[in-house]
């Protein structure tokens, strides 16, 4: 597997990075990519990783009024969106989900049980904050959040954004080495699931057992395909 020390893109100028350099690039270049226009506010960046390691990594900034709904919608559509599975933060002792009842307790909620509805800069205090997200209760991907950074800026009318991702990584094929563009989800836990092409058809699985390699934590899982 690739090492966790992936190197990345710039979302905001497009310049190459690594996940190590992109606190110290993103510092200069966050702010010079600010709305020209609007209130002035508090921002929160947030280094968001696969729980468990990989080589997958985002750093995102977020307003703090804004709330946790906005932070989960960017994680959906830039990592996790499949099938419209529920998913919850886990911040300190509570777990925020959507509005109407939790996901682990449908019929109402216990006293460590909030609502997306929360601001970011109320649910994560600070720098180095942490907390976990979770996808989809059954087949579910884990991440974990840490906020890196902290500054005034303006987003203009965005509530969150995205402002630098790991670059895609190579996958190799399990029969000749080359490139991979298939994920056998049925051996997904297996050391080669992996296959190109002209391949495919040496695997020992069915053609509906085949997902795309995709840049996301979520490759392999479910029905997700980028």
């Amino acid at each position: 597997m690739p090492a966790s020390t992936s190197p990345g893109t710039c979302a905001l100028c497009g310049g190459a990075v690594t996940k190590r350099s992109a606190g110290r690039h993103l510092d200069a270049c966050a702010s010079s990519h600010d709305a020209s226009s609007g209130a002035t506010g508090r921002l929160l960046r947030f280094r968001v990783q696969a729980r468990g390691g990989g080589p997958w990594w985002l750093d995102v900034e977020a307003r703090g009024t804004a709330t946790l709904t906005s932070l989960d919608d960017l994680l959906r559509s830039t990592w996790l969106e499949c099938c419209g599975h529920l998913s919850q933060f886990e911040v300190g002792p509570y777990r925020y989900v959507v509005s109407g009842g939790g996901p682990l307790n449908p019929f109402g909620r216990d006293r460590s049980e909030r609502t997306m509805s929360a601001k970011i800069g109320d649910v994560f205090r600070g720098v180095g904050a942490e907390g976990r997200h979770e996808y989809d209760f059954g087949s579910t991907t884990e991440l974990v959040l840490k906020v890196t950074g902290e500054r005034d800026g303006r987003l203009g009318r965005a509530a969150v954004r995205l402002l630098a991702r790991n670059d895609p990584p190579v996958w190799p094929c399990a029969e000749c080495g080359q490139p991979a563009t298939a994920v056998c989800a049925a051996h997904y836990v297996d050391s080669s699931p992996f296959v190109c092409a002209a391949h495919e058809s040496a695997h020992a699985c069915e053609d509906e057992a085949f997902l795309p390699v995709v840049n996301s934590p979520r490759m392999g899982v479910c029905g997700y395909g980028g």
